[in-house]
């Protein structure tokens, strides 16, 4: 036991004594590696692209993208429009690049506490009869997934069906 005792406090001293090495500091001549960039901007365009497996007809090509924004942690906060924007489509799958603000997380309320969630929804009155979001519209596939987005530079992707 006093073995294994001398042996801990040996090898504790050991690894201490190389805490103590003084830093390698760039002699004159060299200069110091610059700090790697940290890049906590979020772009400018959120690029989304939207498919689905259904045969869509499609009579009123115009359509709403919103981005929504809500605090991870906070269950029953409202999300807050943080964008939207009108496009037109004629089929589907189709891609685009919703302009998103720099300050995207500021303007969601009330203040995110912790890391902010973002999501997207699609207002289309598809089937053109005078009002979205009804049977016979193009509308979010939230059983395949919900529209949960993140402010990057890949692509998202979303999940689009016939309302039945």
């Amino acid at each position: 036991m006093r073995n294994h005792l001398l042996l801990f406090i040996a090898v504790g001293t050991f690894m201490l004594s190389g805490c103590n090495k003084p830093a390698n500091k760039p002699s004159p001549d060299e200069k110091a590696p610059a700090p790697a960039a940290v890049n906590s901007e979020v772009p400018n365009n959120l690029k989304i692209e939207f498919s689905g497996t259904e045969n869509f007809t499609i009579k009123n090509p115009k359509l709403k993208v919103s981005l929504y924004g809500v605090d991870e942690m906070l269950a029953d906060a409202p999300a807050t429009l943080i964008t939207e924007k009108d496009y037109e489509q004629t089929s589907v799958p189709f891609t685009i690049d919703l302009p998103v603000p720099k300050d995207a997380e500021s303007k969601i309320n009330p203040k995110p506490a912790g890391p902010a969630k973002y999501y997207v929804n699609v207002s289309w009155d598809s089937d053109g009869n005078g009002k979205a979001g009804e049977k016979g519209d193009i509308f979010i596939d939230y059983d395949k997934q919900f529209p949960n987005v993140k402010l990057n530079n890949e692509i998202q992707k979303v999940y689009l069906k016939v309302l039945k």
